[in-house]
């Protein structure tokens, strides 16, 4: 598979690293050449053009692909790409409707896909198979960490499930013990698939292996109320938190205005502090504005009488939303200091997040590294919730898959398909007869049946194999 991205900026250049790491064929494509030269460690085909330019789709192989990403940092730019690659593609291989090519197209303003003051829906008057604009994904990774902010990582495997992955510390009751043994000790703990050892060995797990310190586990849950026993298992503990948590999130961008609205929408009371005075209005005047249980404050976040004015202490989360990351991670560390028990920041930049857990800052989120599996979903199976990398396991990612009717797969047992393809599945979901979507545990599926969504872990070199297989 050719895969052509247009946009050699930390997003484009993440994309293509991941499919080179699954041995993909990947060709990119900037104007920039300092960006050009940036990406040179990737093993791509480097083209400096523009993705409005024929010459740099043909010298990209645009006839050969069968994917092509518009990641570039404009939103017009990436939707009338789509439509210009798709005319460039037909007149190369002569299929009229470019049925041959798939277009995603990146857009970072989520404004312009509403359907009322947008121009939404635009898979509808665009050429663009897939809009990838992950801010939901973003506010809801981001409020499902600060529930265990102990968890190392928090990732959605799809519909209502999670993947959690924590490192063994050496109070944890669970050393020395086999990761299939947990679950029978541990009631209401989640099974274990995967681990990772002190050394950085990844594996996915049989129930044999015993547990040491050190390790990072993978835990698979269909709801986020087992983090509380993952996190005491594993030797850790979270403070209490309420069912109404109080909330104080700084900045009213697009991120912080989604963020008040989740917990708004749980009956917690919510204050957000916003610099920019025309930003703080326009929250002030949109219908999440009208809630009685928000306070908006247009005020420097870093006030130290403004944050003792609000009683910053007193408040169980504090979430850094502002549109610079070295800012969030001092109003993060400063919230800390102050005794806020979860704090949570949003950063652009993807390799700052292992530096900003080091120094004991929770539940940072990059947006980027979200939008780059974000597109890597649509790339992969075309649906929503249907691939996540797992950043503490490099070598293991989680895919789901529909069967169908013609798969061999059907009427095979759970143990059979994982031995047969060298995988974990973590989760079944299956409709019933009256089209109802749910979700079972393995041990609940006796074969696999037609139209069953099968949701894995397998290492990333046999993904294409495993894809194959699966009939996707």
């Amino acid at each position: 598979m050719r895969v052509i991205i247009a946009g050699a900026g930390e997003v484009g250049r993440g994309v293509a690293q991941a499919l080179r790491q699954e041995r993909r064929s990947v060709a990119l494509i900037d104007p920039d050449p300092s960006a050009i030269n940036e990406s040179q460690t990737l093993d791509c085909l480097l083209v400096t053009g523009s993705a409005l330019s024929r010459d740099s789709l043909l010298r990209a192989g645009i006839s050969d692909a069968e994917i092509i990403v518009m990641a570039t940092n404009n939103d017009e730019i990436n939707l009338l790409a789509c439509a210009f690659a798709k005319r460039v593609y037909s007149e190369q291989v002569g299929d009229r409707n470019a049925t041959g090519l798939i277009a995603i197209a990146r857009i970072r303003n989520p404004n312009l896909m509403d359907l009322d003051r947008g121009a939404g829906p635009l898979e509808k008057w665009t050429r663009a198979d897939h809009i990838v604009c992950p801010n939901d994904e973003i506010v809801d990774q981001l409020a499902a960490g600060l529930l265990a902010p102990s968890i190392d990582e928090i990732l959605p495997l799809g519909d209502t499930s999670w993947l959690a992955v924590t490192t063994v510390t050496d109070s944890s009751a669970l050393i020395g013990m086999s990761t299939g043994k947990v679950g029978e000790i541990f009631v209401g703990i989640p099974p274990i698939y995967a681990k990772s050892s002190a050394e950085g060995q990844d594996i996915l797990t049989t129930g044999s292996e015993i547990i040491q310190e050190g390790d990072k586990l993978v835990f698979v849950s269909s709801s986020t109320e087992p983090f509380g026993q993952i996190t005491l298992a594993t030797g850790r503990k979270d403070p209490e938190m309420s069912a109404r948590p109080q909330v104080a999130i700084f900045g009213a961008t697009q991120f912080g205005n989604k963020l008040a609205s989740h917990y708004l929408n749980v009956g917690s009371e919510v204050v957000v502090i916003e610099p920019d005075l025309d930003a703080a209005n326009e929250l002030v005047g949109s219908p999440v504005g009208m809630n009685k249980r928000l306070d908006v404050i247009h005020g420097d976040p870093q006030d130290e009488e403004l944050l003792k004015e609000l009683e910053i202490d007193e408040h169980d989360i504090a979430v850094a939303a502002l549109d610079d990351d070295n800012l969030n991670i001092a109003i993060s560390m400063r919230a800390l200091d102050k005794g806020v028990p979860r704090t949570g920041l949003l950063l652009k930049d993807r390799s700052l997040v292992e530096a900003i857990q080091r120094i004991g800052l929770t539940n940072p989120i990059s947006r980027r590294l979200v939008t780059i599996t974000s597109i890597l979903k649509s790339i992969h199976m075309n649906l929503p919730g249907t691939y996540q990398v797992l950043p503490p396991l490099s070598s293991i990612i989680s895919i789901s898959a529909t069967i169908s009717e013609e798969n061999s797969m059907i009427g095979r047992s759970i143990a059979d398909v994982e031995s047969k393809l060298g995988v974990r599945i973590v989760m079944v979901g299956r409709e019933d007869e009256d089209g109802t979507q749910f979700v079972l545990n393995p041990n609940q599926v006796e074969s696999i049946g037609v139209g069953d969504r099968l949701y894995l872990l397998l290492r990333k070199d046999d993904l294409k194999r495993v894809e194959k297989a699966l009939g996707s």
